[in-house]
């Protein structure tokens, strides 16, 4: 079995679905998630959650280290985020994994937990934070997150249920 789980994705593509549902199937294992810590450091400071790409290098590099830090000494972590996979590109007990899913469904999903948008504003809104995202760590780490290589499973979201979804997931860390 792996030592961490580490999955990540664009907005809306099931990233923390996902570790729930492996968390459920491994107890005592703990969900750590950048972008929850980063939505309660939002909160604290008065800040719309969507302007997270745009708190400024310091913030975003500071987060990651601390992500980084956490992968490379704890066990029994799954660690949610855009940018795990890369953080832990170098540690052979990490399984990386990758969610992926087509923005028409991620927009469905955004409907569905942040009520009051239209279809097209919810498509609008999802694309404009992976832009964000995508942007901005490109600038701080000139990469793209996206990148098959920092993956050793990618898995369509939109083509199987959360439970399978996590089945797929919990088969590659015990592989």
């Amino acid at each position: 079995m792996k030592r961490i789980i580490c999955i990540s994705g664009d907005a809306a593509s099931g990233k923390t679905t996902a570790a729930k549902r492996v968390a459920a199937q491994l107890p005592g294992w703990e969900i750590v998630s950048t972008g929850q810590r980063f939505r309660q450091y939002c909160q604290e400071h008065g800040l719309d959650p969507q302007q997270i790409s745009h708190l400024g290098d310091a913030v975003h590099l500071e987060a990651d280290a601390r992500m980084r830090a956490e992968l490379g000494e704890r066990r029994n972590l799954i660690a949610e985020a855009r940018l795990v996979g890369y953080l832990a590109r170098d540690m052979d007990d990490a399984l990386r994994v990758f969610c992926e899913c087509p923005l028409e469904v991620r927009a469905e999903r955004f409907l569905g937990r942040e009520p009051g948008y239209s279809l097209e504003e919810a498509r609008a809104r999802v694309s404009e934070r992976d832009h964000a995202d995508t942007a901005n760590l490109r600038h701080l780490y000139g990469i793209d997150y996206h990148d098959s290589q920092y993956y050793d499973l990618v898995v369509s979201t939109a083509d199987l249920d959360p439970d399978a979804v996590a089945q797929a997931i919990l088969d590659a860390a015990r592989a």
